[in-house]
């Protein structure tokens, strides 16, 4: 397994100010890779470079041998990177089931649309699946707007899932979630993270530490080191400009 992606001098400027300043960074294949840093530090306009939410004022991203700096967001989606952003993206008045279908059957190159959805038999037995994988299985006929926060979170980590990515990125998925939740998040994101590339913005370091291969940290827009959680921990300039006494 070689590397699966990879942005060279990657800019974005707003203005007179540039969110995002000559980054190079890459993943290899099956790595778990965080991305920490103050707040402004770029982790967001990162993210929404790499999905092409946004687009990049100067240089590449290389995803899996192929330039998709210019693609548009619907295009690199179908290429196979996915992303779970802070604030979760849900269909509220589907039941949690269907969430997770709809998001499965987007990635269907043909579908009949004369047939029942849950004639389809792939779909519902992947669907399923994936609800057992995030621990959702019981609420399966749950209406969402009426799940916890933590289950929110996890439904929109299966919804990303059902989309088959072979890039996942997953944008403070423990935010706002109590010690317990925190807990079942992390465990979740150990258990997918053994099939599949996984790049994390947190800014729980306990969770950075427990979960991360290789760590890289931004400031100000800029790459400032990347290296394992170890090195991340003990290195002086990290510790001077963000960690303090978190880790």
């Amino acid at each position: 397994m070689g590397e699966i992606l990879k942005t060279v001098n990657l800019t974005k400027n707003f203005g007179g100010l540039a969110a995002v300043e000559k980054v190079s960074f890459s993943i290899q294949e099956g790595d778990l890779q965080s991305i920490i840093g103050p707040n402004g530090a770029g982790k967001s306009t990162f993210f929404k470079l790499i999905t092409g939410e946004i687009k990049a004022s100067e240089g590449q991203i290389i995803f899996r041998d192929q330039d998709i700096t210019a693609l548009p967001q619907t295009a690199i989606s179908h290429l196979g990177i996915a992303v779970s952003y802070q604030i979760t993206n849900i269909f509220p008045f589907l039941t949690v089931f269907e969430n997770v279908r709809v998001a499965a059957q987007s990635r269907k190159t043909t579908f009949n649309l004369w047939s029942k959805a849950l004639s389809h038999r792939e779909l519902v037995n992947q669907s399923l699946s994936i609800l057992e994988l995030i621990g959702l299985a019981d609420l399966k006929d749950e209406t969402a707007a009426n799940l916890s926060h933590g289950d929110r979170k996890r439904l929109e980590i299966g919804i990303a899932l059902a989309t088959k990515p072979k890039l996942l990125l997953l944008d403070e998925p423990t935010a706002g979630l109590s010690p317990p939740e925190t807990r079942q998040t992390i465990d979740l994101i150990k258990k997918i993270s053994e099939g599949l590339t996984i790049i994390l913005v947190e800014h729980k370091m306990k969770v950075v530490m427990e979960v991360s291969s290789k760590v890289t940290v931004l400031y100000y827009g800029s790459l400032l080191v990347q290296g394992t959680p170890e090195e991340i921990r003990n290195n002086e300039e990290v510790k001077r400009v963000y960690l303090g006494g978190v880790c």
